[in-house]
């Protein structure tokens, strides 16, 4: 799954980096998304998983996209030798055709899928509902006359707690280092988001920092502030609660979160190590210590999915290749 630019980190990039596992195809959300991948030379199938309408079905035909198709209309209307792909709706509740409607599950065997999903609403911390999901599914195959070529229900958790189930997984926050449930192994790590120190001050105490004067220096201390904000994706619910790395050692952020900068306290004046241009990490490894993305998440109050897909698009990509397949 690469939909939302590749969780934020660039479609085109992910793409060209797993082309070495070989993988079946891959899943965007939108026709847009599709086409971006397909005008840059993809070959490999490209599913549309957004249902589509009766008036997107000539952009999807005309550039040879998988649409994802659950209402018994349009599905009349997609030409039958092309494929597309069907979802049934085993509890999630909010796309595709009802595992138990059989009026609309006849219309889909009387025009064969390619591809019949389902999708898991709480595989990260309920595995038993898996299998209430995968019996409705199950039900729901049964009433086509042959099963299609491409069955696909994992995302990262079900994937993970029923590897090689079905045809496909559909591997998404894993691929991108965050962690699919609680009880599951983590990923290796994949995004670091980094910055500068642009400045440094000495407060008094009870001087304050940023807009609302919120936070005061509870001692004599060193702000430094930091080239990240709000626009590069920053939450300003981390404000007072999230911390960063430099150099290996963790410093609390102080004040509300502004559009382009936001401020660490340093410690007491007479301590304080941090210089002006040294390397800040809000998210990844430094020194032997780390910020998971569902780390700083947490202190968001949000999901690791939110927090990659905010990321700005003025924050530059470098793409690093790290490891190697075995």
């Amino acid at each position: 799954m690469v939909k939302a630019d590749g969780y934020g980190l660039g479609a085109l990039p992910i793409v060209a980096a797993l082309a070495s596992v070989a993988p079946w195809g891959f899943g965007v959300a939108t026709i847009e998304e599709g086409l971006e991948l397909a005008a840059h030379g993809v070959q490999l199938p490209i599913i549309v998983f957004t249902p589509a309408l009766a008036e997107q079905l000539p952009r999807l035909r005309d550039h040879e996209l998988r649409p994802v198709l659950d209402h018994p209309a349009v599905i009349q209307q997609w030409d039958a030798n092309l494929p597309y792909h069907c979802e049934i709706d085993t509890g999630m509740g909010r796309a595709g055709i009802r595992w138990d409607d059989t009026e609309a599950l006849a219309v889909v065997a009387g025009h064969p899928p390619e591809g019949v999903f389902t999708h898991f609403h709480s595989a990260d911390f309920s595995p038993a509902s898996m299998d209430e999901q995968l019996r409705r599914f199950e039900a729901a195959l049964s009433r086509l006359p042959q099963r299609p070529a491409v069955v696909h229900v994992a995302n990262s958790a079900g994937a993970l707690r029923a590897p090689g189930e079905f045809d496909l997984a559909r591997p998404g926050i894993f691929l991108f280092g965050g962690v699919a449930a609680a009880d599951l192994e983590p990923p290796r790590p994949v995004v670091t988001v980094r910055a500068r120190v642009v400045g440094t001050r000495v407060l008094e105490t009870g001087e304050s920092v940023s807009y609302g004067a919120e936070w005061s220096a509870p001692r004599r201390t060193v702000v430094g502030t930091v080239s990240l904000g709000y626009a590069d994706g920053v939450p300003r619910a981390v404000q007072n609660r999230a911390s960063v790395l430099v150099a290996g050692r963790r410093y609390p952020v102080v004040g509300r979160i502004t559009m382009d900068m936001m401020m660490i306290d340093l410690g007491p004046s007479e301590q304080a190590t941090v210089q002006l241009g040294d390397i800040v990490t809000l998210i990844g490894e430094d020194a032997g210590d780390a910020i998971t993305i569902d780390e700083f998440a947490d202190w968001a109050g949000t999901i690791s999915y939110e927090i990659l897909t905010g990321l700005g698009g003025r924050l530059r990509r470098v793409y690093r290749r790290t490891w190697t397949q075995a």
